[in-house]
């Protein structure tokens, strides 16, 4: 069983990508502007039809991404009038080309991943519309049992995947625990490949995800330090187009409520959520209901409070801004993100 969440980009993708990211300031309009824009808004969404076109998702096997699922196979896209096809891709990086090209209407992927990603996008940029989750203990630093916390990894060599967000995972919390990257060896390993290599005791410690954290508990290693101590850095979203956007505004409305009503209907249902994950990973449900304790979902509400506004922006640009500052210093992107790259105008008013 594979379930991927973040894959490494290679160097000459990575070569001078810079991205649109998220901002902590917007200009704030009159009251007399905020009313036009408001009504100008309202009328725009009564206006708004679906395309009845089919609404093509690309997705890979994550967890967080149950609720999606869910909307899926208990019919809440085809209650509210969308035919959506699912496309499975290997990982999340593999999905935003396409919903660049045009041939995706919305990807499931990481935050992280569509920042990085969205200076290829040209005159089609991509905005995360839905946050699905946040990896709350599904991404870890795993070591042998003889590390007892960050700060034994002195000295230590420590296997992740350079300049993507389980690196910044490990420098998280190295800063944590008062070190560097330069008090470690950071071995460059996409994050099944560290798993692999921490459960075979070929490196100290890693940088890796599920299944292989338990995989390597299982084989006598320790987590000791996860997303759930770093809240809300590694978000899974819903991305979609410039293009999606203005041939199909009701379709991503539409979208983004079904995919609200099926991670409510997971958080009240996990076991019956499980059942839906197992199929679509090829797992057991044990195995599924016990990675779904390791994800946070939100729901429509969540998603308001953290994406906030243009003018109030929410938790999440702060999360945004520190992914593009890491991606900075890594050089794997220039310049400062302007811009919210998180867009709540298709959030449904009540969840």
């Amino acid at each position: 069983m594979k379930l991927l969440h973040s894959l490494p980009l290679s160097a000459t993708l990575l070569g001078g990508l810079f991205i649109a990211g998220c901002s902590n300031s917007a200009p704030t309009a009159s009251t007399d502007s905020n009313a036009a824009s408001t009504n100008t808004a309202a009328t725009t969404q009564s206006e708004e039809k679906l395309s009845g076109k089919p609404f093509q998702i690309g997705y890979n096997q994550w967890i967080g991404s149950v609720g999606v699922f869910l909307a899926k196979e208990r019919g809440y896209f085809k209650d509210a009038g969308l035919d959506v096809q699912m496309k499975q891709f290997p990982g999340p990086a593999d999905s935003v080309p396409p919903l660049i090209g045009g041939q995706l209407d919305a990807a499931l992927t990481t935050a992280d991943t569509a920042i990085l990603l969205s200076q290829q996008a040209g005159e089609n940029p991509v905005k995360n519309v839905f946050i699905t989750d946040t990896s709350a203990g599904a991404d870890a630093v795993v070591a042998q049992g003889n590390i007892k916390s960050l700060k034994d990894l002195k000295g230590k060599t420590v296997a992740a995947t350079k300049g993507q967000c389980n690196e910044l995972l490990l420098l998280k919390g190295l800063r944590s625990a008062g070190l560097s990257d330069k008090d470690v060896t950071i071995t460059n390993m996409d994050a099944d490949a560290a798993g692999a290599a921490v459960v075979a005791k070929k490196v100290p410690a890693a940088v890796t995800w599920e299944p292989w954290i338990t995989k390597a508990r299982n084989a006598g290693a320790k987590v000791i330090y996860s997303t759930s101590d770093a809240p809300n850095l590694i978000l899974d979203v819903v991305t979609v187009s410039q293009k999606t956007m203005t041939d199909k505004p009701a379709d991503v409305r539409a979208l983004v409520a079904a995919c609200a009503r099926g991670n409510e209907y997971a958080i009240k249902n996990p076991r019956e959520a499980a059942k839906v994950a197992a199929k679509y990973f090829g797992s057991t449900e044990k195995e599924a209901l016990d990675m779904m304790t390791k994800v946070k979902l939100y729901t429509g509400a969540d998603n308001a409070r953290l994406m906030g506004t243009e003018a109030a922006p929410g938790p999440v640009a702060q999360s945004a801004k520190e992914i593009s500052d890491f991606f900075v210093s890594q050089k794997v992107m220039t310049g400062a993100p302007k811009g919210s790259f998180f867009n709540a105008t298709y959030l449904p008013e009540k969840s």
